[in-house]
């Protein structure tokens, strides 16, 4: 009988730490991808993107967005719109601070604000657009599959900033 103990302790030991690893690893991945999301590099990005990642933002405003936000499907639909974003908007950085980040089953939930700076005509000035935001981030076999922004749209913090 304690060798049945013993050998279940340890099964349940090596799964632990398994599981441990893998999630130690989801955030890990998701944290990356959310670095070059933050620095509004694509490219990087893409590597890290699943085949069938879906790109969500229920919460979207403006121009060509429906009343249920941008739906993408595809890491070569998300990555031509996220793409387009950057063409025609010229964003320096998204600048994300995220104030909480934990995960939860697959998904790694990050908490704070979208912290954006965006070009202006005037030499040595630019835009910022600041909003709090919440993003979901699906990890699936190492790699992303959903991406769920949320953010205020609605009422963000919009202010020039002189010198950076």
């Amino acid at each position: 009988m304690n060798h049945t103990l013993a050998a279940l302790a340890a099964i349940m030991t090596l799964s632990t730490g398994a599981l441990a690893q893998e999630i130690a690893d989801a955030e890990t991945t998701a944290r990356a991808y959310m670095a070059h999301y933050s620095a509004v590099d694509f490219d990087a990005m893409e590597s890290y993107m699943a085949e069938d990642f879906v790109f969500d933002d229920s919460t979207a405003l403006g121009d060509g967005v429906g009343p249920d936000g941008l739906h993408h499907e595809g890491r070569e639909s998300s990555l031509a719109m996220l793409r387009d974003f950057a063409q025609t908007y010229q964003p320096i950085e998204l600048g994300f601070v995220w104030d909480t980040v934990f995960q939860s089953n697959d998904r790694v939930v990050f908490m704070g604000e979208v912290n954006a700076l965006y070009p202006t005509e005037t030499e040595g000035q630019t835009f910022r657009w600041r909003a709090p935001q919440v993003t979901v981030i699906t990890v699936r076999d190492g790699r992303i599959t959903h991406h769920q922004d949320f953010a205020n749209y609605a009422t963000p913090d919009q202010s020039l900033v002189i010198g950076q």
